[in-house]
């Protein structure tokens, strides 16, 4: 229940819109109840050939004292509206009435569902706001144990499913059940024994159709998963489409994703075997008892004993007809909130998940100038016990280059990566001028910091945009300037637009090298105190290494920089060189001094460098 509530909640915003649709909604039953109550005297002023207005409206001799009255109320209201002086008259004003109610009902309907598309729409746009904006704010720790079509598929596919639960779940119940309980009162009025005879098998429907919802919130669960699976295997081809092809593995991916439609299609069908069985059943259930009543009453009728006239019956069977339609309506609301409770539960699993890294209660803001930076004993594991770091400490003096290496795996990049707190030590401390930087908002935190990696990572927009990314009100001088500090302005202005080219979906349209000066550009715009170079020159060439490094020498400048490197070349003038095997510093020193003392760094080098002239 407290799954119904939290969903529900959504709509609390909307209270006014959604007591003017609800209102809407009861007058639209009620009118259709009034429509359904005036087909017995019209019937009798077309047919009956004695009385000249209204003298045939049925005879309900066998309800209630109190049922007569509310049939004598209804009665003397149907005759203030059609009273005419002769039958033509009285059928000309039935026709008028008849389109006046049709007309109201149409602008009532339409009203009705204008504000409740309005109320349904908002809700969506909360909760996938919801979802995008906790995806900001979770480490990326949670984000490497999830698929991304996963992450997709909540947005998209859990919050539509949602939405359909949340349209049926109120924007029909109100109406629907407005129009049961008024055609319910029409039967009762007419006849309560046949009433409560054909409400029996009420209990054995919703019964049934309890039954039916419980076993589709699994079956929905899974398929929502199933789609993610889809999903998943969609957006690693697209963003892999270059290594597909590369490795002529189109069939393979082919095959893969089509297991996964496969997979997805079995749990759509399990689900709608289930789903669909419960309106068959439904009208099967109906019809049984309508026979029954039909066979009951039509008897009496014939035999002439009934306590119900032929035009009694006929209104009766009109108004059993009329509800069946809403009952089918409001036993469907159980199916469908079921499906959207497991949606539901997805996007509540993402909303509630824990943000491991995160401002503290009472954060701090870092000062513009920080004059250390201090590991103190940091370590850390993605896996418990596993570790990746152990015992790490040093410092770092402002506008000191720190290189880091070592083999593949010894956590270099992982030491760097706890700087801007993209992940937080399980042990140890990492100081900025004697401060925890836990304890420091993350966005004063990571203003300080500029970041370019191996893998340089662009937006599918311009240039410009790609540069400026995280700036608001650049003047294009000054995008320019950084591009020209980069290496990069000659080979901008060679693209078709410049610096209006879209550069793709990941900046697929450039070569790495020009991929990384922009990434350089943006740092430089950025202007950060502290530079973090994570294996920036690794994957390019020699050509294009060199207007890299060229680059990156001028956005070091006077800047704390971070360098992590495999080609021992890029880091023989760095103020400090720190040697990582295994998570340990095993060595610290200038590049002489460490190829003198003949350890793990003079093995590496001469390893690269062995075999060149």
């Amino acid at each position: 229940m407290n799954l119904y509530r939290r969903t529900f909640s959504a709509l609390g915003r909307f209270w006014t819109q959604l007591l003017t649709a609800s209102a809407l909604s009861a007058l639209h039953g009620l009118l259709s109840a009034m429509m359904l109550w005036m087909i017995g005297p019209l019937l009798m002023t077309l047919f009956s050939a004695n009385a000249p207005s209204l003298a045939g409206l049925p005879d309900f001799s066998s309800t209630t004292a109190a049922g007569e009255g509310i049939k004598e109320s209804l009665k003397q209201f149907v005759e203030s509206l059609v009273a005419a002086p002769d039958r033509q008259g009285t059928l000309i004003q039935f026709c008028k009435i008849i389109l006046i109610v049709v007309l109201l009902r149409a602008v009532i309907y339409y009203i009705q569902n204008v504000i409740m598309a309005f109320v349904q729409q908002s809700v969506v746009r909360h909760f996938r706001d919801q979802l995008f904006e906790k995806y900001q704010r979770l480490s990326l720790a949670w984000f490497h144990r999830q698929r991304t079509g996963d992450i997709v598929s909540r947005v998209t596919n859990d919050v539509q499913v949602l939405n359909g639960a949340l349209d049926l779940g109120f924007n029909h119940l109100v109406g629907e059940s407005t129009q049961v309980i008024a055609f319910a009162s029409i039967l009762f009025i007419i006849s309560w024994k046949l009433t409560l005879f054909s409400f029996i098998v009420l209990p054995v429907i919703f019964g049934f159709i309890w039954f039916i919802g419980k076993k589709l919130r699994k079956y929905s669960e899974r398929s929502q998963e199933r789609m993610s699976e889809v999903t998943s295997v969609l957006e690693e081809a697209v963003n892999n489409i270059r290594i597909i092809k590369a490795f002529s593995m189109e069939e393979f991916e082919k095959s893969r994703f089509m297991a996964a439609t496969s997979r997805y299609f079995r749990s759509l069908l399990r689900m709608a075997r289930v789903r669909h069985l419960a309106s068959p059943t439904n009208d099967i259930l109906a019809m049984v008892a309508f026979v029954a009543i039909l066979y009951y009453a039509g008897s009496q009728i014939i035999s002439g004993g009934g306590e119900i006239d032929a035009g009694d019956f006929l209104t009766f069977l009109v108004a059993m007809f009329s509800m069946i339609k809403p009952v089918k309506s409001l036993t469907q609301i159980q199916v469908k909130l079921e499906e959207g409770m497991a949606a539901a539960q997805r996007v509540f699993e993402v909303i509630d998940a824990e943000e491991t890294v995160a401002d503290p209660p009472q954060p701090r803001k870092l000062q513009s100038t920080i004059e250390e930076i201090r590991y103190d004993k940091v370590a850390f594991s993605y896996h418990t016990g596993i570790p990746v770091l152990t015992d790490v400490s040093f410092s770092v003096r402002r506008g000191e280059i720190i290189a880091l290496v070592g083999p593949s795996g010894a956590g270099k990049s992982t030491l760097v990566d706890l700087l801007p707190r993209f992940y937080d030590p399980t042990g140890g401390t990492i100081l900025f001028d004697g401060i925890d930087i836990r304890h420091v908002t993350l966005a004063s935190l990571r203003g300080l910091m500029g970041i370019v990696t191996q893998e340089t990572i662009l937006f599918n927009d311009t240039v410009r945009s790609n540069i400026a990314y995280g700036l608001v009100e650049v003047s294009q001088d000054n995008i320019e300037r950084a591009a020209r500090m980069a290496n990069a302005h000659e080979f901008i202005l060679q693209l078709r637009d410049g610096y209006d080219t879209v550069v793709g979906q990941r900046g697929v349209m450039l070569s790495g090298g020009q991929k990384q000066r922009l990434a350089i550009a943006r740092a430089l715009l950025k202007n950060p105190q502290i530079l973090i170079l994570d294996e920036a020159t690794s994957a390019l060439d020699t050509e294009s290494e060199v207007q890299v490094q060229e680059a990156i020498d001028r956005l070091m400048g006077s800047r704390t920089t971070f360098v992590v490197a495999h080609r021992l070349s890029t880091v023989q003038h760095a103020d400090r060189i720190l040697v990582i095997d295994k998570g340990k510093i095993v060595e610290t020193g200038k590049h002489d001094e460490l190829l003198t003392k003949g350890g793990l760094y003079n093995r590496l080098y001469e390893m690269q460098f062995r075999n060149r002239p």
